[in-house]
């Protein structure tokens, strides 16, 4: 079981978010790492001087933001997570229910963090990771006749490979949660191609390109196919102004524009 510093200064009014503040920035610094205990609940309430339900308080918000998680019947305290995307993506999501961020806005958006994760993989990938992507295409190929579902997993999978490939971890958990947030913002919206198979092979063949160009390491061309594939794929439910601001940006590094 970690044992925590004593805090700087004693928690105030809001006991429970000084403890909430504490302990996240021990995890931000290092000092309590990914698979580590909290002390108990008794040891806290020592620690900080608190209530009891200061103490529940700070965990629930903690274990709401996706920082700890709790085990019924561990007789441990709670245990320190790793980074994910959940937190980022309830917020995005919450700006996008509240029309604070549009459509277009979270298209920008996720052009921005997955071109940036196309160029950096194209600059950084490893021979490893050119064979993790091409299990992903293969995984993308055999989907064609398991259905929709199958087929939209393992073309997330091929997100996933190339946000690893960048090396930059705020990168993938960025994308993922943005990509998740869109999703979740126009499921209403998107029309059913009349030929899914099709649609299929257009997105194999997309990202045949962007494999090709990471492995030729070509990154301003993997920039912009990350582009212009969001435009092809989600243009069409813009408003005409903004399908013309998009189709500028989506066009930006092309060969031929």
């Amino acid at each position: 079981m970690t044992q925590l510093p004593q805090p700087a200064e004693a928690p105030k009014a809001r006991a429970f978010e000084a403890i909430v503040n504490h302990i996240e920035q021990q995890v931000l610094s290092g000092e309590l790492k990914a698979g580590e205990h909290l002390p108990g609940e008794r040891e806290l309430v020592t620690t900080f001087q608190v209530s009891r339900s200061s103490v529940r308080e700070a965990m629930r918000v903690l274990e709401s933001n996706g920082m700890i998680a709790s085990r019924p019947g561990d007789p441990r305290g709670a245990v320190i997570m790793a980074p994910t995307s959940v937190p980022l993506r309830k917020m995005i999501s919450r700006l996008a229910a509240t029309s604070a961020s549009s459509l277009a806005d979270l298209l920008i958006y996720r052009m921005t963090l997955e071109s940036s994760a196309n160029s950096l993989a194209a600059t950084r990938r490893t021979e490893a990771d050119l064979l993790q992507l091409e299990k992903a295409m293969a995984r993308m190929r055999a989907a064609r006749t398991q259905g929709q579902d199958a087929f939209s997993k393992a073309d997330l999978d091929f997100h996933d490979v190339v946000a690893n490939a960048s090396g930059h971890a705020l990168l993938r958990i960025s994308a993922q949660a943005v990509r998740d947030s869109i999703e979740q913002l126009i499921t209403s919206s998107i029309e059913q191609s009349a030929d899914d198979h099709a649609l299929m092979q257009r997105t194999i063949d997309h990202h045949a390109q962007v494999f090709q160009a990471i492995r030729d390491q070509d990154a301003h061309l993997a920039e912009h196919f990350a582009r212009s594939s969001l435009f092809e794929y989600y243009g069409h439910l813009l408003a005409e102004e903004e399908r013309t601001a998009l189709s500028a940006l989506a066009s930006f590094g092309s060969t031929t524009g």
